[in-house]
């Protein structure tokens, strides 16, 4: 079908589509002729024996038989009546039997009393079908004889189509046919107006074809003349080098094309260089820098290189173009670069002098720093951005560290490792880390305009053997606990952290088990009307003495269980069950980062959603605190949301990363501002700025605001007067089971 013209596809489905249009007129029309014909027929019946039945049951009723019967009689007279038979009180007076293989129907027609009009027999009449079969016959065969001449007028127009498109056919076979340096031609194909078009357009992009053409053989040529050039697939497979490729590599091109593009790699680079270069170009951006070589002969040589990604019109990858120049000259003056022991960002010693001062200690002291926001400010930001965070964070830590006997070393990613001097005190080195992390805690990053906070936590250890792993288990175990900085040899701490954990998996599953996961709401008030307007939906967990348990307890130990989401969906299961029956309430749930990036969360809310039909009054309330890293992802989730007709709300706004820019790109209904902004707000300046200019903002972007943890007459006199757009506290509402609504 791919193969076949545009002219005849056309001819093709017009013939298709006039034989089914005809075949379905003359299917319907000869069954409704028919049917009518059939229908004639039987009232021409009916006509006959309404006509005889009172004279018959007149001289029934008279004592007539005899003159009954000629009655009767009379009616197989007619030509079409085959036969019948008179019956009344169960008697037969009359009959006439028939030829009963003829084509016939039967009519039966009731004989009533001429006094009561009680029926009292029937006349039964077998009549003939001859003069209906007649009928039909003529009809369909005068209806086949039209629509064959239909057929044909078909036909004939489709063919004619066809001679219409025919020369669309000879342009595009032409231009299909067209190899650069042919000419192309159409002076002998018929011209209209259309065609005239698009063959002066064909005629047009050849032209500049051939002139872009003998541009890119000349830019080529030179690149070719003053660089090592390659070419790669999407996959890493070499399509393409030139010649100086093969000189300075030593390999025969032959060699080289369908190779891997890291056949010349050196042994010695860290695998993290080629995760670093595929992730930059599968971002599809242009990646530099100085990469080590071996030649087939087995002589190592540098080559600093540009690695570009060429992209088709749907921005899908293409393929790479490399092109290198050899600097091994110059790279082998530099001792520091050639043992590859620098970080070239910070300029700090990298992983491999890590280890090299290692080996030379015994009495170890070690601390791993972790920058925890990195990957957001790489991510929403750009590496850029990220990098010039590190510059400035490895310049404070030469600063602060090193004069302290305190070596410092970058690693992967937002990481830094801290090595104390020989001999060093543990408390002392402690101590140190601590300054550390503070330190960084009062940094702030300025980036496109934005104030960005730095966070950190360290893990620390001072066994050599492991010193690696059991500082990044510390780190770990500093990021779930919250605390900025953990010991991997304090075991009580960690031992009684394991079992706490262990007992809240328990709870958990056994209170997912017996469903003894419920809700709790709080009101939301309108700050103008002091009327409840709307309701926030709280996770509970009741435990088996019948006691309400707040989510402090469990729901960070069910994220790490991946217990998480069975909570989310019995949040939504309970909440819209509820508000389902409530009508002129709002209601909101909340969700984390963690709930929108899982597939099954976000399918059973769309479903409930739909099965509820209540997404104009959900809100949809995004844990600012925890961080958004996947703008991409938020935005996709928001917008179909939308289209749901849900809106969208920012929790505890305040406590998180807190830049106004993501509120822009994410276009929110509602930024909830967080309690700890609002508890002093009376009589704390600090919080009466932030919160003002937090409202400032979300009216120029026309978002709803929400002030949290209204506690006092003295804060909701304020924050009313300030203009927040809706109220929540205890002192407007405390929490109650979410069932109390419906009583």
């Amino acid at each position: 079908m791919k193969n076949i013209s545009l002219s005849i596809k056309i001819t093709l489905v017009f013939v298709f589509v006039s034989a089914v249009t005809m075949f379905i007129f003359y299917t319907v029309f000869t069954s409704l002729f028919e049917k009518h014909t059939l229908l004639t027929e039987k009232e021409k019946v009916h006509l006959i024996a309404e006509t005889l039945e009172p004279i018959i049951s007149m001289n029934y009723y008279l004592g007539l038989a005899e003159e009954t019967s000629n009655l009767a009689q009379r009616v197989v007279e007619h030509e079409n009546v085959l036969g019948g038979a008179l019956y009344i009180d169960g008697e037969l007076l009359w009959q006439k039997k028939y030829d009963e293989t003829m084509a016939h129907f039967h009519v039966d027609y009731p004989v009533r009393d001429a006094l009561s009009g009680d029926e009292i027999g029937k006349l039964h009449i077998a009549y003939s079908m001859a003069q209906y079969n007649s009928a039909v016959s003529k009809m369909r065969f005068t209806l086949f004889n039209y629509l064959g001449l239909l057929s044909i007028f078909f036909l004939v127009f489709a063919l004619f189509v066809r001679y219409l498109l025919n020369p669309l056919s000879v342009i595009a076979h032409r231009v299909k046919e067209y190899r650069l340096g042919d000419k192309l031609e159409f002076e002998d194909i018929r011209m209209e107006p259309e065609t005239e078009v698009i063959s002066e357009a064909f005629l047009l992009m050849v032209d500049n074809v051939r002139e872009y053409t003998v541009l890119l053989e000349q830019y080529k040529l030179s690149v070719d003349e003053s660089s090592i050039v390659s070419k790669m697939d999407p996959s890493g497979t070499i399509t393409y080098v030139n010649d100086e490729y093969v000189r300075v590599c030593g390999y025969e091109r032959e060699e080289l094309l369908g190779a891997r593009c890291d056949l010349l790699s050196h042994p010695e680079i860290d695998k993290a260089v080629f995760e670093e270069i595929w992730t930059t170009i599968l971002e599809k951006r242009i990646w530099k820098g100085i990469l080590k070589n071996k030649t087939k002969s087995g002589s190592d040589y540098y080559v600093k290189s540009t690695i570009v990604p060429l992209l088709d019109e749907s921005s899908d990858l293409l393929e790479l173009i490399s092109i290198q120049h050899d600097i091994t000259q110059v790279y082998e003056q530099s001792k520091q670069i050639l043992k590859q022991t620098t970080d070239e960002n910070t300029g700090l010693p990298n992983r491999i002098k890590l280890s090299e001062d290692v080996a030379l200690q015994s009495d170890l002291k070690f601390g791993l720093f972790s920058l925890d926001n990195y990957d957001v400010i790489k991510n929403y930001y750009g590496y850029e951005a990220a990098y010039d965070a590190l510059k400035q964070l490895s310049e404070n830590f030469r600063r602060v560290l090193e004069p302290q006997g305190v070596g410092v070393y970058k690693l992967a990613g937002g990481e830094f490792g801290f090595l104390a001097k020989e001999g060093s005190d543990l408390v002392w080195f402690q101590q140190i880390c601590r300054f550390a992390i503070e330190d960084t805690g009062n940094f702030q990053l300025d980036v496109e305009g934005d104030t960005v906070d730095l966070r950190a936590s360290i893990g620390c250890t001072s066994n050599k053997g492991n010193y690696l792993s059991y500082s990044g288990l510390a780190l770990r175990h500093a990021l779930d606990s919250g605390r900025s900085l953990v010991y991997y040899e304090d075991q009580e701490n960690l031992i009684a952290q394991h079992e706490n954990n262990l007992l809240w998996t328990r709870k958990v599953k056994s209170a997912l088990a017996d469903d003894r996961i419920t809700l709790f709401v709080q009101p939301l008030v309108d700050s103008r009307t002091m009327q409840v307007t709307k309701y926030e939906c709280l996770v509970r967990l009741i435990d088996e003495d019948d006691k309400y348990i707040s989510p402090f307890f469990f729901l960070d130990v069910a994220k790490k269980t991946k217990l998480y989401h069975l909570i989310t969906a019995q949040v939504i299961g309970i909440s819209f069950e509820v508000f389902s029956q409530i009508e002129d309430k709002d209601f909101s749930i909340n969700l984390s980062a963690e709930d929108i990036l899982h597939k099954e969360t976000i399918n059973y809310l769309e479903k409930k959603i739909v099965e509820y039909n209540i997404g104009s009054r959900l809100i949809l309330e995004i844990v600012e605190s925890e961080g958004i890293d996947s703008y991409d992802e938020i935005t996709a989730f928001i917008s179909k949301m939308k289209a749901f007709g849900c809106r969208i709300a920012i929790d505890d706004f305040g406590t998180g990363y807190s830049n106004f820019s993501y509120l822009m790109e994410l276009k929110v209904d509602y930024i909830k501002i967080d309690g700890s902004l609002i508890k002093n707000i009376d009589h704390d300046r600090n919080s009466q700025i932030i919160c003002s200019t937090i409202l400032n903002f979300s009216s120029e972007l026309e978002m709803r605001t929400v002030a949290e943890f209204v506690h006092n007459d003295a804060v909701l006199e304020y924050v009313q007067d300030m203009g927040f757009d809706y109220l929540q506290g205890f002192h407007l509402g405390e929490p109650v089971p979410i069932r109390d609504l419906l009583n």
